[in-house]
């Protein structure tokens, strides 16, 4: 059994490429495809399109500038002989002897990929949550069924992963070298995660020195007293990359012409570390608590009472 999705190489940069302003009410945006191809499982083929799960519409970015004069730096392709050349003549070469080239034009290298290196190939299901979270490269897609026919059965086999707790890696050309994915039910969603190859990833046991002792059994219990009074609920909401809004701050403080206050360092004091886990755990103690909501009886309850 084979799944596949087929690379569609026009649409490299479309990742990145921001998404305009959605009308109040509206459906959150996907954005622009990423890519889009075939989704094959077995002998069923599902259209589908790839979605950039990150959105950078919303990140604040900066220009080089010469300091003496104040213009925007310009980055142009040269060629020593003939000076500037447009990107539409500028071909890839490797060097196999000191200034000899060989020229590689792309639709060759394409002639001599295997068929599966065209095409998105998942080779191995493995339970969920089996993939070590340091092999994530960072990439994440969303796969969506293209066209009404391609509904169903994209969501019998997102049904069938979710179901079956079931991850699947492959490896697919993107940019023209070759990665490993693996792609996962999100609810009734596909996703499409990029990942390091094992083999570039060292290995914790490069780090088997830097076991630290065994810890008190006092020691134990205060930290688990603190990871007990930090668990709970979870919520996403709390955690907000406010980088935006502080470069947005700054910039505007800076036209207006107005300093802007550096927040203050708190001191941070080096305890050793029974007393800082005591210090800990008596600071989670002190913080106030929620009043509990007081009981109210029944009305009829409350007539007997009287």
């Amino acid at each position: 059994m084979s799944t596949a999705i087929c690379e569609r190489a026009d649409e490299l940069d479309a990742a990145t490429a921001p998404c305009p302003a959605q009308p109040a009410g509206a459906p959150p945006a996907r954005g622009r495809p990423s890519w889009s191809g075939l989704l094959r499982f077995s002998l069923v083929a599902v259209p589908v399109k790839a979605y950039p799960a990150l959105s950078t519409a919303t990140a604040v970015h900066f220009n080089q500038l010469h300091a003496d004069c104040g213009l925007r730096i310009q980055y142009q392709k040269r060629c020593p002989q003939h000076g500037p050349v447009e990107t539409a003549e500028i071909v890839r070469g490797y060097q196999y002897a000191p200034d000899q080239y060989v020229l590689v034009e792309a639709d060759e290298v394409d002639k001599i990929r295997p068929v599966k290196d065209k095409a998105l190939v998942l080779e191995q299901f493995v339970p969920a949550h089996q993939v070590d979270p340091v092999l994530w490269a960072g990439r994440s897609l969303y796969l969506a069924p293209d066209g009404i026919g391609a509904q169903h059965p994209y969501g019998v086999l997102a049904q069938a992963l979710q179901e079956g707790r079931k991850w699947a890696i492959g490896r697919v050309v993107l940019s023209g070298s070759r990665h490993l994915v693996l792609v996962r039910p999100a609810g009734s969603v596909l996703v499409m995660d990029v990942l390091h190859y094992p083999a570039t990833v060292r290995p914790a046991a490069a780090f088997a020195d830097l076991r630290g002792t065994m810890g008190s059994p006092e020691e134990l219990r205060l930290a688990n007293m603190l990871i007990d009074a930090a668990s709970g609920s979870f919520d996403w909401s709390r955690f907000r990359d406010t980088t935006t809004e502080e470069l947005t701050a700054l910039i505007e403080a800076k036209i207006a012409g107005r300093p802007l206050a550096a927040p203050s360092e708190e001191p941070v004091a080096v305890l050793q570390l029974l007393d800082a886990l005591k210090q800990s755990v008596a600071a989670v103690k002190d913080q106030p608590k929620a009043a509990p909501a007081k009981s109210r009886k029944p009305r009829a309850q409350r007539r007997a009472a009287g």
